[in-house]
């Protein structure tokens, strides 16, 4: 998922959790893990522990943009981190958070009960509630191991935060 950002002149964009794909937009990508794309180019300029505080300073940045990474935070420090992204934007800033819906994804379940994708139900399921991000065993990356979703959202639970 690409999201298109319109930015003025001098605008800085820092992205949260990009990854080895961050949007062509941001001017600083954060993640959990040093990232590579498929040429081996670094793309992450340095990483962070997201369930604690950022070491970005105050005020920096006019946007924050975060896509599919907030539900990775285990969920008693996701308030935490909205709280961050507010922190390090400018008076006026954006902020653009990116989570899935977890009520829309077990009404998919409980409406395709044989599964999908060629998968039994219990694989879909579990693949599509808690992720299947094994960047671990699939980078070589020992010390980060599986990944999944964290934390509960729907649009409520959003606007609140």
């Amino acid at each position: 998922m690409q999201i298109q950002i319109s930015k003025a002149p001098g605008q800085k964009v820092l992205e949260l959790g990009g990854g080895s794909a961050p949007n062509p937009a941001t001017d600083c990508n954060v993640d959990v893990r040093a990232c590579k794309d498929a040429s081996g180019k670094q793309t992450v300029n340095f990483t962070a522990d997201f369930n604690e505080i950022l070491p970005i300073g105050n005020s920096e940045w006019d946007c924050v943009l975060s896509v599919f990474a907030i539900e990775h935070i285990a969920y008693p420090n996701t308030k935490q981190f909205v709280g961050e992204v507010f922190r390090v934007l400018k008076p006026g800033g954006r902020a653009i958070i990116v989570m899935p819906n977890t009520e829309s994804q077990l009404k998919w379940i409980l409406d395709h009960p044989d599964g999908w994708d060629d998968k039994p139900m219990f694989e879909s399921a579990s693949c599509n509630l808690f992720g299947d991000q094994q960047h671990g065993e699939r980078e070589g990356d020992k010390n980060y191991g599986y990944d999944s979703h964290k934390a509960y959202f729907n649009p409520q639970i959003a606007f609140e935060m």
